[in-house]
């Protein structure tokens, strides 16, 4: 068997299971008609981005020029170097790109 569905639609039973022979190939074309399914109103979901512009990339390299970057270097173990360095760029990363929230537009 290569050609499963699985479903827990058993209750209402408002759904149907059929062959489709597409002539693509020597297998046919398993097709699951769903009559009840309920698509979600998105138009008040949210999503997040980060603003970037030039004035915000100065920001993030003058912020990044004023980072005290002894801590990267102190540690001889390349992990904690990568981490303290990780650390300390994400977090004047995310000052200087704080995310934002705007609605999914939909025409």
């Amino acid at each position: 068997m290569i050609d499963n569905i699985f479903t827990n639609k058993f209750k209402n039973e408002n759904y149907s299971v059929y062959s489709l022979i597409n002539g693509l190939s020597n297998h046919v074309a398993q097709v699951l008609s769903l009559s009840d399914i309920i698509v979600p109103d998105d138009t008040n979901e949210l999503y997040s981005y980060r603003e970037i512009s030039t004035h915000s990339l100065n920001e993030l390299q003058t912020s990044l020029s004023y980072e005290p970057w002894e801590n990267v270097f102190s540690d001889n173990d390349t992990n904690t170097t990568f981490n303290n360095f990780l650390n300390t760029f994400l977090r004047t990363f995310n000052a200087s790109f704080p995310k934002k929230k705007d609605k999914i537009k939909t025409e």
